[in-house]
């Protein structure tokens, strides 16, 4: 990704496209790079804002993720599923189609939320709670569910894709050692993984 000149966005137009580019490049050190590791500095440079003019958009790394991971939810929650699959398979293909998003949830509770004062906690959760809504909108669309069970079914969605991220993403020393026999037997692959938990919950959600 080319950064472009430190220049102050003026407009709302300008504005918009200055915070969508600072989302981009946080995306795409995300891919490449683990949480801990990413600097914000080196985000700005590439979306071409000072780190100054980036804290003014997002007040620190956690916010500027987690508004990526609604970004991610959003374009979830507003995808087409494929209505000739059961629910679990068409979401599972979803799912594992969108990494970044798959990503981000991993580290959602553990880290993303860690460092907010309560009325960023609060915003993002009544943000979260609306996408989840749209979602949940979806589902029933596909496949109607009981009104009092689709919420609890979204939560264990996203528990499950927590759990066979970690599962299946080791650190890199133990990632080595699961490449060979006799420890080959505790990979996971993340796909399998998403899509056994998907059929199992929706299986036990009806």
């Amino acid at each position: 990704m080319k950064s472009c000149q430190f220049q102050r966005a003026r407009s709302p137009q300008q504005k918009a496209e200055r915070r969508a580019h600072i989302l981009l490049a946080a995306a795409d050190f995300f891919s490449r790079q683990r949480f801990e590791s990413i600097a914000l500095t080196d985000i700005a440079r590439q979306a071409g804002v000072t780190k100054a003019a980036l804290y003014r958009y997002f007040p620190s790394k956690e916010a500027l993720f987690l508004e990526l991971y609604l970004n991610e939810l959003e374009a979830l929650a507003e995808g087409e599923l494929n209505k000739a699959l059961p629910l679990w398979e068409a979401l599972a293909d979803v799912l594992v189609s969108r990494s970044l998003f798959c990503r981000l949830t991993a580290i959602l509770h553990s880290v993303l939320e860690q460092n907010l004062d309560v009325g960023q906690a609060r915003t993002f959760k009544l943000t979260l709670l609306q996408h989840f809504a749209v979602l949940g909108q979806r589902l029933q669309e596909h496949s109607p569910f009981p009104p009092d069970k689709i919420g609890g079914f979204l939560l264990q969605i996203q528990q499950a894709i927590i759990g066979c991220w970690a599962v299946s993403h080791p650190a890199p020393v133990i990632n080595k050692l699961l490449n060979a026999p006799p420890l080959d037997v505790f990979r996971v692959e993340f796909a399998d993984a998403l899509r056994a938990q998907l059929k199992a919950l929706e299986a036990a959600s009806r």
